[in-house]
């Protein structure tokens, strides 16, 4: 039995209409208007504006964690030279220092505004045993070096970033000449000597101003009113320091006098001491962690 089909007409789609009708239906489907091209880009510069005090805060603080933990090398060092030397603590006498003298910790005479000073760049003098005792502890340069400075020292036509920006209290140290006027204060000669100022709060290292640092000697004046070897306060007002149970920490600075203005590139002159009033807040810190009165 045969069957017979009926063919119906297929109507035509015109797919070219359709688009166009939809086209015509949402027009502001074809492309971002201008309007809409300067908000996005608004949404983003707040966004921006959000996250980037954000991102420098923790570029801060991962910062101030590498110097800490630099500073924590030294100190180990530190330690251990004394463990080598009879208990006795390195060398810091500045005079020794600037004449390149043996049996220091360091050596040299910086000044970060002094033109063609060597001793400014000159690794040697904080790495060879014949001018540094630690030099064969911590024998990394960068390790002497605050990560936040941004001084520079020129030699010739090139500049360098300065060598070293650590100094030890000159209350510590086998042979040391401590400030002028200082007289009747413990000087440490010996890591067992600490103890009436307790180990966990004696200052040994402390990061010190680049525009300030000279020798490798940390001054406190413990009669008059100033700072004589100012601080450094690079990490948002804190820097790092170091005490004699070996702990390293980031403190944090208060007074205007160490919160000076940090120097970018060249350095104008050096600062050498500070006068501030006689509470002033960070000069109290610094007496009361580096020494006392002898009875």
């Amino acid at each position: 039995m045969s069957h017979t089909h009926q063919l119906y007409p297929v109507p035509s789609i015109n797919l070219r209409s359709i688009g166009a009708d939809r086209q015509k239906a949402r027009p502001g489907m074809a492309g971002f208007t201008l309007i809409e091209l300067l908000v996005v880009i608004a949404i983003i510069a707040i966004l921006a504006s959000l996250l980037l005090p954000a991102l420098s805060k923790a570029k801060q603080k991962a910062q101030a964690v590498y110097c800490m933990n630099n500073l924590r090398q030294v100190q180990l060092s530190w330690h251990m030279y004394a463990g080598d030397f009879s208990d006795y603590i390195p060398g810091n006498d500045w005079q020794v220092q600037g004449a390149h003298g043996p049996g220091q910790w360091v050596a040299g005479k910086l000044n970060a505004s002094q033109v063609g000073n060597t001793d400014n760049t000159n690794t040697m003098l904080i790495l060879d045993p014949q001018y540094a005792t630690l030099g064969p502890y911590v024998n990394n340069a960068k390790a002497y070096q605050c990560a936040a400075s941004k001084v520079q020292v020129r030699i010739g036509n090139q500049t360098f970033p300065l060598v070293r920006t650590i100094a030890m209290s000159d209350f510590m140290g086998y042979v040391t000449v401590p400030e002028a006027g200082n007289t009747g204060y413990k000087v440490f000669r010996k890591a067992s000597e600490i103890s009436v100022i307790s180990p966990s709060m004696a200052l040994v290292f402390a990061d010190q101003r680049d525009d300030s640092i000279n020798d490798g000697v940390l001054a406190v004046d413990m009669v008059g009113s100033k700072i004589r070897d100012v601080p450094a306060g690079y990490h948002a007002g804190s820097g790092g320091v170091t005490f004699a149970d070996g702990h390293a920490e980031i403190h944090r600075w208060r007074t205007a006098e160490v919160l000076q203005r940090q120097t970018i590139g060249t350095s104008s002159g050096l600062i050498t001491e500070v006068p501030c009033a006689a509470n002033n807040a960070d000069l109290l810190w610094l007496r009361e962690h580096s020494t006392y009165k002898e009875q």
